[in-house]
């Protein structure tokens, strides 16, 4: 087996289990049920994950060390808000984002993992933002603040998808851009 082809299979397992776990719920997910949604054993899903919290880590801490999408703060936001967007089929993201914060607050391992990925996004965040201003700009708040406030309120609207609340989601992205002007 090539290094390519255990890669794509490991793709495969936290690909089935990010759906399993936005339909599910952490906990209303076995890995036999990941296993069908993959179309695999449950034998190769223990290959790749020994336990269930380790996928769940997996899928937590995926993309972390990636850059985020966009060279403007513009681009980057908004690849992040597509993310949970449910007019840009993001619901079921969203859904993963709510349960992971939820997860996180009673975790300590999980948190970790959230801890690095969400400063790994804020960092960057706060470079494009820094890489965005004139030198006039010197009352704003710090980039890294600006940022924060950019994930605690995509964070916020991921819970808003997830639990189907009533949302202006274009006002939602109008707003989040002009903080940012």
């Amino acid at each position: 087996m090539t290094a390519a082809y255990l890669d794509a299979r490991r793709r495969e397992i936290l690909t089935a289990a990010v759906a399993q776990f936005a339909e599910k719920g952490f906990e209303h997910t076995s890995m036999a049920d990941i296993a069908a949604a993959a179309g695999i054993s449950i034998g190769a899903v223990y290959r790749y994950f020994p336990s269930k919290n380790d996928l769940v880590l997996s899928v937590c801490g995926e993309g972390e060390g990636e850059p985020v999408p966009g060279k403007t703060v513009a681009e980057a936001v908004g690849h992040l808000h597509r993310q949970v967007a449910p007019q840009e089929n993001g619901s079921t993201h969203a859904r993963l984002v709510a349960q992971i914060w939820g997860n996180a607050a009673i975790d300590d391992v999980l948190a970790s993992t959230v801890a690095r990925r969400h400063a790994d996004v804020r960092d960057q965040l706060a470079a494009l933002i820094s890489r965005g201003r004139s030198c006039a700009d010197g009352e704003r708040p710090a980039a890294s603040d600006e940022a924060e406030v950019v994930l605690a309120a995509l964070i916020g609207y991921a819970a808003l998808v997830a639990a189907e609340a009533p949302v202006d989601h274009a006002g939602f992205e109008r707003v989040l851009s002009r903080l940012l002007d």
